[in-house]
This record gives structure tokens, C-alpha cells and sequence, in this order.
């Protein structure tokens, strides 16, 4: 069974006193993170750029998805993301930490862009369980 949502949040329309759209505005990218239940992992499909503006909402939504629904079996699904920062990577990793916490998986598809070199260059493909695709993560998962 397959359960979709997606996650909300609240977000300001305002210019700042520069006259900037706030994120995602100011690039044309749509931050909504999709998030599905299957089975009993929860997969998290993200797309566009992953930065500075973007990774805040990120951070936030993986922490609730595993401290309030109690998420220990987690597919972050990457292959739509064109940009990814080291915030994003933050994101990531601390995701990781709750999940260790909590004797949970993270897996990680890799973006099907140059986005997915940033994980070599980090040294984070030594530490992230990487996948190539979401039929790969979710293999894995029900191992």
C-alpha cells in the first residue's frame, strides 16, 4: 500500500526591503517535499535545488517524519534534484543521526544529475547508504 502527502509549509509572499521574493520565489523552484508511505518505509521525493533557502524546510520535515511520526525506515529520493549544497547535506546527515538513534535506515537515491559527484567529493558515499535508483533503496529497505 502506498500512502501519499505532502508536506506544508507556511511561507511568507512578501519582497524583503530588497525587493527579493522570498525561496522558493526568487529561483522558479517548487520546494514542496512529497512524501509517501510504502509499505512500512517512508519515502521522501524531493526536486530541484536542495540550498541555503530550501534545506531549512528540508531539515524540518525529516525531523518530524521521524521524532513525531516515528519514521525508522527512511528513502530520501534524490534522482530529481539538480543542486545540492552543504546545507542540504546537513539535512541529510542529521536525518541519519535520529535514525541511528533509533536503530533506523536512511537510504539515499542519487541524484541523476552532477549533483550526485558532491557525495564523493565529501567523503559522504563512504557514510550514506547511496542507491541508484528508488527500486534499488527500496530493495533494500525490505531486506
Amino acid at each position: 500500500m502506498t500512502t501519499r502527502f505532502r508536506a506544508e509549509r507556511a511561507h511568507d509572499d512578501e519582497a524583503d526591503g530588497a525587493g527579493a521574493m522570498p525561496a522558493p520565489y526568487c529561483c522558479g523552484m517548487d520546494s514542496v517535499t512529497t512524501i509517501e508511505l510504502v509499505g512500512d518505509v517512508y519515502v521522501v521525493t524531493l526536486r530541484g535545488e536542495i540550498d541555503a533557502f530550501t534545506a531549512p524546510s528540508l531539515r524540518e520535515d525529516l525531523r518530524h517524519l521521524v521524532e513525531d511520526t516515528g519514521a525508522v525506515s527512511v528513502v530520501v529520493d534524490l534522482e530529481a534534484v539538480v543542486f545540492l549544497d552543504s546545507s542540504a547535506l546537513g539535512a541529510l546527515v542529521g536525518t541519519l543521526r535520529r535514525l541511528r538513534e533509533r536503530d533506523g535506515q536512511l537510504r539515499i537515491v542519487q541524484p541523476g544529475t552532477a549533483a550526485s559527484r558532491i557525495f564523493e567529493l565529501t567523503g559522504l558515499d563512504a557514510v550514506l547508504d547511496l542507491y541508484p535508483d528508488r527500486a534499488a533503496a527500496l530493495s533494500a529497505a525490505s531486506e
